[in-house]
């Protein structure tokens, strides 16, 4: 098949998990023998092994974060899409018009990211999105959430592919950190991600008890505590050593809608802990493959797991048995499957005689 993949940011630039969920998924459809175009404002990864097309230097109306937020999509519109099978979207497809038909996939909702977001500008440039997102939904030839709770804002939406993640690269194996250890990944200390209540927790309760327990923050802030080490930046071989390494994963976050760093941890044998949120509760299966607290009675939980081996060794394993469910390959299956059935559609569409104006949309 010709795949045509639309996603604005990638990690050549970004460490946005959608960027790293593109990428990734467009070097698995390009292994498989499809050809891959992935429409972005960022350049290709050095291991793409797929084509990018950007937009010319010139563009005013893309400069800027308000430009490639809001832009993105008026150049999208522009491109031709005739010479490909299918055209996934990952965002930004609200103004397409094109005769191939539309995947969207629903990474989260706008809507509940400004409900979460600490910033009042945040919020307000949040849900100015939410309409363009219903909007994308609506005019797909099929539309996909990554979860069952990201779906709760597109009522009329029903089907579910989750995140993949490479299980041959987060993967169990070699020896945990000699001291009792908690890895977090996120962006920001005070975004939804909430790595602030982890560092007060680690602060507070845990180094105290435990004076050589570790705290291993990946995020773009910088914390200056005894015990904590920060890292920026990483090579995803090293973020993968990171996770196997760790005694116990713990994202706090307000909201996700996915939350592939908590099947990161679990394929890498490493227990999860985390506060109730839609991504969590999904992947998490409401507290059965990992812990879910609210914030209050993190820094309890996270000091008994740490002191509880067996505990551990149970998450371990329901952790491990959980990631399979989130298998690249089983992602991969379930998209070529539905491009399938819409190239076919419209395949019928056109033999019994629909016109191609009817299939614009």
């Amino acid at each position: 098949m010709r795949v045509a993949l639309l996603q604005s940011f990638l990690p050549s630039r970004s460490q946005g998990g959608v960027g790293h969920f593109a990428h990734q998924f467009a070097c698995r459809l390009s292994a498989r023998g499809h050809a891959v175009t992935l429409f972005s404002l960022d350049p290709a990864p050095a291991d793409a092994t797929y084509d990018v097309v950007r937009p010319s230097a010139g563009l005013t109306y893309l400069r800027g974060r308000l430009g490639r937020l809001y832009g993105f999509g008026w150049w999208l519109a522009s491109q031709r899409y005739d010479q490909f099978d299918i055209v996934h979207a990952l965002g930004d497809n609200h103004f397409l018009r094109t005769v191939t038909p539309v995947v969207r996939t629903l990474s989260g909702c706008a809507l509940a990211e400004a409900w979460h977001a600490p910033k009042l500008t945040t919020r307000a440039m949040q849900a100015s999105l939410y309409p363009l997102e219903l909007l994308g939904a609506a005019r797909a030839r099929a539309s996909v959430g990554i979860s069952r709770n990201s779906l709760q804002f597109f009522p009329w939406v029903h089907t579910v592919i989750p995140q993949g993640i490479d299980r041959t690269v987060f993967r169990p194996g070699g020896e945990k950190s000699a001291a009792p250890s908690i890895l977090s990944v996120g962006h920001r200390l005070r975004d939804r991600k909430r790595l602030y209540l982890l560092v007060e927790a680690f602060a507070k309760v845990i180094r105290p008890a435990l004076p050589d327990a570790q705290l291993w923050l990946v995020c773009d802030d910088r914390v200056e505590l005894a015990g904590v080490t920060c890292y920026a930046n990483l090579p995803l071989a090293e973020l993968a050593a990171l996770y196997r390494r760790a005694w116990v994963f713990c994202l706090p976050s307000s909201y996700e809608g996915f939350g592939r760093p908590y099947a990161e941890a679990m394929a890498s044998g490493t227990p999860v802990v985390a506060t109730p949120n839609a991504g969590a509760r999904e992947v998490l299966d409401d507290g059965r493959y990992g812990v879910l607290v609210p914030p209050p009675l993190l820094a309890s939980t996270l000091l008994a797991l740490l002191d509880e081996e067996p505990w551990r060794q149970h998450l371990i394993r329901a952790g491990l048995a959980r990631a399979a469910a989130f298998d690249w390959e089983r992602v991969v299956d379930a998209y070529e499957a539905l491009y399938r059935r819409l190239i076919a559609r419209v395949a019928g569409n056109h033999e019994t005689g629909v016109g191609v104006a009817a299939l614009a949309r």
